[in-house]
Formats: structure tokens, C-alpha cells, sequence
């Protein structure tokens, strides 16, 4: 994809290999090359798009071809010194968009051989293929992720909140509930972290003895959802907290829904 004469360069992410209209989870990365502080590019990112990149967003070694390809050596990412821990460095907590979370990656092979104690926030370097502490007031150029999905926080029935999603199509892009094959079901959950009810409603329906998405998909894994519902339990929704990849509540039900998007082929 070539640039188009504004500060970032999008970069599309297919997670799964898509034909012409089938609905996939695609994840966005955007190389945005005006420099700002650390704290000011993750405002930058969570406004326009979700938030900074973290090491399992992208590829490290597709990412470092981009931005050489894009000549953008020392960029922002979403590390920083654990402000309770000394010493201690971790991933942005993207799920909540404050803090941190996950394991100490202090250790990381990533790591340049300067001290990584120096200073309180992380860089990548792209030349030289490593991770600096760096001054979090310095402006670098930054790096941003993005995807397909659309959360609504607005409590409605299956049926409504199918026709809510479509509404939102246009001449260049489908909209439609969750409708994905092959989902990430780590990463699709922690993106409905922030709905108001507990399940949100998903693209599963019930239809003539078999689990469909609303997109004309059927579930490939039949054996997630009861065979045989029980009365009008026949919609298929995703627990914030539950492990359980589906489950199945009555369609009259109202709560939150997440929508995802394809563009059109012209």
C-alpha cells in the first residue's frame, strides 16, 4: 500500500486468508511518523485507533520491514517501566487502555545491551533490531494498531442490534454482527472488555438444525453450541469472562453487540 501524502501508512494484517466476501479478523497497523512524547502517542493512538503495538499484535520482523521500508529507525511502542517495580518492564494493558499487564519482559532477548533501568519508557529501533529505554519527554514517530471490529455499548435484541450493524454499511464497506470463522477468541474478548453487559451478542443463529452466522457461514465447530437449544435460546453471544468460547441465550435478550466490517471489492 503506497502513501497517500498523510503522517501514517496503514498496513493491513490478514489473520486469515480471505476470498472475496468472507468475513475475516483483520488487525491494522499504522506507522504514524509525526513525533511526539510516549504519553502523548498512546493519547494519539487510543483517539484514532485502539491503542500502541505490542510485541503479540504484529510480527517483529514483518514490523521491522515496514519501517525500514518507511525509513522510521527509532519508534515508540507500547513498553514501559513498571512504575511499582523497579527494574521491571511490561506491555501496555490494552484490554483496559491503563496500565500494564502481562509477564516481565526484562529479560527479552530484544533487550540493546545499554541499560534498559535508564529511563522509563520503550523504543524499538529498527536498524539495529532492539528494544531502548528512552527519556518518555523525547518525541519519536510511533507506532499504532487498529482492526474490524466495532463494540456498541448499547443494550439491544439479537434482531436489533443485526440491524443496527448493517445500517452502518456503505457504498465501500459491509457491516454486519460478529461474523468470523476462525475467531481469536483471546483477542475478540478482551475487546469487549469494556461493554456494560456481561455477553455481547455475536453474528450466531439457530436455523434449520444448525448453528449460522448472520454473514451465510456455518459455525465450523458445531459441538461449541447445544445441537438441540432449548426454546428460543437460538442466538449466540461471547462472555467477557466466561472461558467458553459460544453460548446461547434467548434472541429477545437485550445487551451490547460488536459488529465487524469487510471492504467492498471494487
Amino acid at each position: 500500500m503506497g502513501r497517500n501524502g498523510r503522517p501514517e501508512l496503514m498496513l493491513l494484517l490478514l489473520f486469515n486468508a480471505a476470498l472475496l466476501m468472507e468475513t475475516t479478523l483483520l488487525k491494522t497497523i499504522y506507522l504514524i511518523s509525526q513525533e511526539l512524547t510516549w504519553t502523548d502517542a498512546r493519547q494519539f493512538c487510543q483517539k484514532n485507533h485502539i491503542d500502541m503495538i505490542t510485541w503479540d499484535i504484529v510480527d517483529p520482523n514483518q514490523l521491522t520491514k515496514w519501517l525500514q521500508e518507511d525509513e522510521l529507525t527509532a519508534v515508540w511502542i507500547g513498553l514501559h517501566e513498571d512504575p511499582e517495580q523497579q527494574s521491571v518492564w511490561r506491555w501496555i494493558n490494552v484490554k483496559t487502555g491503563e496500565g500494564l499487564t502481562g509477564e516481565d519482559v526484562s529479560e527479552s532477548s530484544y533487550w540493546s545491551e545499554q541499560s534498559k533501568n535508564s529511563y522509563s519508557c520503550g523504543s524499538y529501533n529498527s536498524s539495529r533490531k532492539k528494544w531502548f529505554s528512552s527519556v518518555c519527554s523525547d518525541t519519536l514517530p510511533f507506532v499504532c494498531y487498529g482492526d474490524n471490529l466495532v463494540l456498541s455499548t448499547e443494550n439491544k435484541t439479537w434482531e436489533e442490534a443485526l440491524d443496527h450493524c448493517r445500517k452502518m454499511s456503505s457504498a465501500s464497506y459491509k457491516y454486519d454482527l460478529l461474523s468470523v470463522t476462525r475467531p481469536d477468541f483471546s483477542y475478540v474478548r478482551d475487546r469487549i472488555y469494556r461493554a456494560t453487559s456481561e455477553e455481547v451478542w455475536t453474528g450466531l443463529r439457530f436455523l434449520g438444525g444448525e448453528w449460522w452466522w448472520s454473514d451465510g457461514e456455518t459455525l465450523d465447530q458445531q459441538e461449541m453450541l447445544p445441537d438441540c437449544p432449548s426454546q428460543w435460546q437460538h442466538c449466540g453471544m461471547l462472555s467477557k469472562y466466561n472461558t467458553a468460547n459460544w453460548t446461547s441465550s434467548d434472541c429477545s435478550e437485550r445487551r451490547n453487540f460488536i459488529c465487524n466490517y469487510v471492504k467492498l471489492q471494487k
